[in-house]
């Protein structure tokens, strides 16, 4: 039996990564602050898309996704949790319509149908041996990235694939290539974490302040926007 003071590392929680997911709740708040003052009008596109910012953007965005991956062995349900973030990304793009910003196949979109597809294929997927699989998921991560940002297509609908028209636009947008090879090296680390549960990486226990966030990013990432919007829209609007 086990001990219910030392949970089974499938329903475990680890602080290290509560605190990794805090930080880039941190961070995206920031920079979605910036990016509100760039519409307001305050700082310059070259501001906003500059190097560093871009950089930090890139790191928000795949620790993200990476921890989603991960999570994947630590949720009760994969098929659940997948529904409730895509219902959480239609509520997003949903009021960012409703404010006149065009999101098409957004983080919580892709997230929700990512988690779904692993509900489906995942047990097939933790079959293939680590190494090789991580190679090559890193591979399509490359491939398709390149491919998909240089090709583009007349049907205005595959766009959650990553086929692009030429006029496409969206301001949040992660379609499932390239993206959704780099959710499956999350679950590969997930399935490396749940063969190592005490490792000293996963096992300090952290002040809550470095957790909190962490634990409730779903809902900051639905509220905070209209929340920062609308601080800059009574203060520069």
């Amino acid at each position: 039996m086990n001990n219910p003071s030392n949970p089974p590392a499938s329903r475990r929680r680890y602080d290290s990564l509560d605190a990794w997911r805090s930080l880039a709740v941190l961070l995206m708040l920031v920079y979605h602050f910036l990016y509100d003052l760039y519409i307001f009008g305050v700082i310059t596109h070259d501001q906003l898309f500059c190097t560093p910012l871009n950089i930090m953007q890139k790191f928000i965005c795949c620790s993200f996704i990476l921890l989603a991956g991960i999570s994947t062995h630590f949720t009760r349900s994969n098929l659940r949790h997948g529904l409730t973030v895509l219902l959480a990304g239609a509520v997003v793009e949903i009021g960012a319509a409703a404010g006149g910003q065009i999101i098409r196949f957004g983080v919580l979109m892709f997230l929700g149908t990512s988690m779904l597809l692993y509900h489906v294929v995942g047990k097939y997927i933790e079959r293939l041996p680590v190494y090789p699989l991580t190679i090559t998921l890193a591979l399509l991560f490359w491939l398709t990235s390149f491919w998909t940002d240089r090709v583009r297509v007349l049907s205005p609908f595959l766009y959650p694939l990553g086929l692009m028209t030429r006029n496409f636009y969206s301001a949040d947008y992660f379609p499932l290539m390239p993206w959704f090879f780099l959710f499956l090296l999350g679950t590969v680390l997930g399935g490396i974490c749940c063969k190592y549960p005490d490792s000293p990486l996963l096992t300090p226990h952290l002040p809550e302040a470095l957790t909190w966030p962490g634990r409730h990013s779903l809902l900051i990432y639905v509220l905070h926007q209209p929340v920062l919007f609308g601080i800059s829209y009574l203060i520069w609007g």
